[in-house]
């Protein structure tokens, strides 16, 4: 028996949105453990990175998010 492509494709972009929004988590969790103990400093080296990397994964979750929900209004018009 053959998977169906649009359930894979929806299953697909629900795994990329996931994935996307924990890699963001840890990647502020990361710039938050660097920060700790520098309130209102300038932030360190590794933090600048960790936060510039948690503002890409958010966007690549929003991309899946957006990419789903156009899919499933297509699906949607496509049935009606």
């Amino acid at each position: 028996m053959t998977a169906n492509p649009v359930q894979e494709r929806i299953c697909d972009l629900e795994d990329a949105e996931a994935a996307a929004r924990r890699l963001r988590d840890r990647a502020l969790d990361l710039a938050l453990r660097q920060t700790a103990c520098w309130p209102g400093r300038p932030l360190p080296p590794l933090a600048k990175r960790a936060v510039f990397l948690a503002l890409a994964l958010h966007e690549r979750a929003e991309m899946a998010a957006r990419e789903l929900e156009d899919f499933i209004n297509y699906l949607e018009r496509d049935m009606s």
